[in-house]
């Protein structure tokens, strides 16, 4: 097999377990009115089939990102593909709200497995050439992932085909499962020796459960949601306690706290993930409440940020041999921010399509920030540890997303007569991040534009 067939071969594999794995985040979103009435269940109910697929793809992808490091990438993704085609199938079939749940959550290991190995198969099988390109290819589907969800979910249920939410799935997975079928047979990869963290394992997991099901607690039952996320941080505490003095824990918390650029490239993961949670919530509320504009119209205007983010994805990935990743990440962290200080000073006797505009800005500096955050983060330790990291990229960043979101709610549920008001709040609190952020990584790398 040539250079390049491989190359193109790694990045459709990867290409495909992230637009996946981010696309079913949110595809049933707009259906759970629809599941509630269908299986005759509650609203409560109903919404565990969006949290049990988030909380199992968070509590398993950094095993799973160390796995893949002991027994290959390739093997791996091609194993979560099987794992999420299947109970993709199997969500289609369900008969009761209690199957979906249940195939939800195996959906959601499938992801798992596949954003934990998406990044490392990048860094570690692309040729040096080509990689700056492939790694824009992941910050183009993480982008668009999320958006288009809910999107196609609103379509196919507006023809009927409640079914077809999941089963849009499986030929893209047959696509990803030849190709990396080809690859397994006719390249090979290098595995390393890799102790299981066991008990780190299980306490991560028990902190992501309960963060998660607190930040989707929060805006409908604000105490019990207050209280899951206090025993949250309380987990953390324990996980620093049993993973600082482990030669190979699930999370290197000793390493993490001694490489000070590690942490602010993971922080400028969290702000940006929490900005992009702002962003994809808040302006559906304002189109549709506030401009009274009808569900088709709104979906077109707000594909401002996700074809920004694809444009520029490509055109810095063009631009970046891979050494202008802290300058390209500065320039897109000041062009969010901008799209974000916009926003907020945005009156609603102004034109709606400028809210687009500012969207399409915010896009743009996705663009920049997106390819070069996980590339800078995928440089930040050796080639035996790439699943590691990416793993640990992709949990941080989901976990930030869920917190952007409920956030959002909470504003939106406070200020509901002031839904304004509500959108604003959430876009200058993410505009806070993003400044934390910008100063961060100025005071981390003072002479990166000389």
């Amino acid at each position: 097999m040539n250079i390049r067939t491989k190359d193109n071969l790694i990045v459709i594999v990867a290409g495909i377990g992230m637009l996946l794995s981010t696309l079913d985040t949110g595809i049933i979103n707009v259906a759970l009115p629809f599941f509630k009435s269908h299986f005759e269940t509650t609203a409560n109910i109903a919404a565990i089939a969006v949290t049990g697929y988030t909380i199992s793809l968070a509590v398993f992808i950094l095993p799973f990102g160390l796995l893949s490091d002991k027994f290959g990438k390739l093997s791996f993704s091609y194993i979560g593909l099987i794992i999420f085609g299947l109970s993709s199938l199997l969500c289609g079939l369900s008969a009761n709200i209690q199957m979906l749940i249940m195939f939800r959550i195996f959906q959601g290991i499938g992801a798992a497995a596949l954003q934990a190995t998406s990044a490392s198969l990048i860094t570690t099988l692309v040729s040096a050439e080509k990689s700056s390109s492939a790694i824009g290819v992941l910050g183009i589907m993480i982008g668009v992932g999320p958006v288009l969800g809910p999107s196609l979910g609103g379509l196919l249920l507006s023809l009927n085909s409640w079914r077809g939410i999941f089963w849009l799935n499986i030929p893209f997975v047959l696509l990803g499962l030849i190709c990396n079928h080809k690859l397994i047979t006719n390249i090979s990869e290098n595995k390393y020796a890799k102790h299981i963290d066991y008990p780190g394992s299980l306490t991560n997991g028990l902190f992501v459960i309960l963060l998660i099901s607190g930040l989707s607690l929060l805006s409908s039952h604000s105490v019990t949601g207050i209280a899951l996320i206090i025993a949250s941080l309380i987990a953390a505490i324990i996980l620093f306690k049993v993973e600082r003095n482990k030669e190979t824990p699930v999370v290197n918390v000793i390493n993490l706290i001694q490489n000070k650029s590690l942490l602010v490239y993971l922080y400028e993961t969290i702000a940006f993930g929490f900005a992009s949670a702002i962003i994809f919530l808040m302006p559906p509320y304002l189109f549709e409440t506030v401009f009274k504009l009808n569900s088709g119209l709104t979906g077109i205007l707000v594909l401002g940020a996700p074809i920004g983010l694809v444009l520029f994805s490509r055109i810095s990935s063009a631009h970046n041999n891979g050494l202008k990743d802290n300058s390209f990440s500065k320039v897109g962290l000041s062009i969010i921010l901008c799209s974000l200080l916009l926003l907020s000073l945005y009156q609603t006797s102004l034109p709606y399509i400028l809210v687009t505009i500012c969207l399409f800005i915010y896009g743009v500096g996705g663009g920049y920030f997106q390819p070069a955050n996980i590339s800078v983060i995928m440089k930040s330790t050796d080639i035996t540890s790439q699943g590691s990291i990416g793993s640990l990229q992709r949990m941080v960043q989901n976990v930030a997303i869920a917190m952007g979101t409920a956030t959002g709610s909470v504003f939106l549920n406070m200020w509901s007569h002031e839904l304004v008001t509500a959108i604003k709040l959430g876009w200058i609190t993410a505009g806070c991040l993003i400044i934390i952020a910008i100063a961060l990584d100025f005071a981390l790398n003072k002479n990166s534009f000389k």
